[in-house]
């Protein structure tokens, strides 16, 4: 979309939006990490694989000061445009760096959040070392992992595996382990996803790609929200959300 249209977009207040990420499966993901959370208007909170900004400058609304952090030069450049465009309505900066490299301070963030990051990184147990350290005490970790325990197909989930460039799948158990084995507290993992739905519609996307029209967004998050609703039993999941404390000393 050219800049002018998305000038014209923010100018409305249409932009920051969940819908902008052109993909429905990224509404009820967004919705269910940030569910519950009881914001007070003043915390420093991290995002972790930001892309384009989009999700950061929507948490950046509820805190007081938000950091996104990503690898990709081009998806910074981005955000930074598109935080320029909405001027100092939110208090937000971006780091185009490895959150190993960055060096903040420890206890330096209430809230760290990071969506659908973690399976990319190969060595992911010392970023989670690192989010801890730098987490102030008693402060939240928000996230969400690839699962795909919901798909029977091994050729799926190759080929998933190669377009988006999974280190590693993580189970329901293995994630909640891991995160206590770390010393975090208050560790809740739960999968979503879990509509004949959701997974059939994943698949399709595996092979046809994720990226909606805006009204095919609209209309397939709000069918997948219902999906999502009716379902009672514990089945597995597509995407598995995450999330702990840092322990108080």
């Amino acid at each position: 979309m050219k800049k002018k249209i998305w000038q014209l977009i923010i100018k409305a207040g249409c932009y920051p939006s969940i819908y902008f990420t052109r993909n429905p499966f990224k509404i009820l993901e967004f919705k269910e990490i940030t569910k519950g959370i009881a914001w007070r208007g003043n915390e420093r909170v991290l995002d972790i694989g930001c892309g384009i900004g989009n999700q950061t400058l929507l948490l950046a609304q509820k805190c007081g000061h938000i950091t996104g952090v990503d690898i990709n030069s081009e998806f910074i450049t981005k955000a930074r445009w598109f935080t320029e465009q909405i001027g100092d309505k939110v208090n937000v900066d971006f780091e185009h760096r490895r959150l190993e490299e960055i060096h903040f301070p420890s206890d330096s963030f209430d809230f760290i959040f990071s969506i659908c990051v973690l399976e990319h990184i190969p060595d992911h147990e010392s970023i989670l070392q690192e989010v801890k350290r730098i987490l102030k005490p008693g402060g939240r970790l928000f996230f969400s992992v690839d699962s795909l325990s919901a798909i029977e197909s091994k050729r799926l989930i190759d080929i998933h595996k190669k377009k988006c460039s999974v280190q590693k799948y993580y189970t329901q158990n293995e994630l909640r382990n891991l995160l206590e084995g770390m010393g975090f507290a208050d560790v809740d993992v739960y999968p979503i996803f879990r509509s004949q739905m959701g997974v059939d519609l994943f698949q399709q996307c595996i092979l046809k790609g994720f990226n909606f029209s805006l009204p095919q967004v609209f209309w397939l998050s709000h069918r997948l929200i219902q999906a999502e609703a009716k379902v009672s039993n514990p089945t597995p999941g597509i995407f598995l959300i995450a999330k702990a404390t840092k322990a108080l000393p």
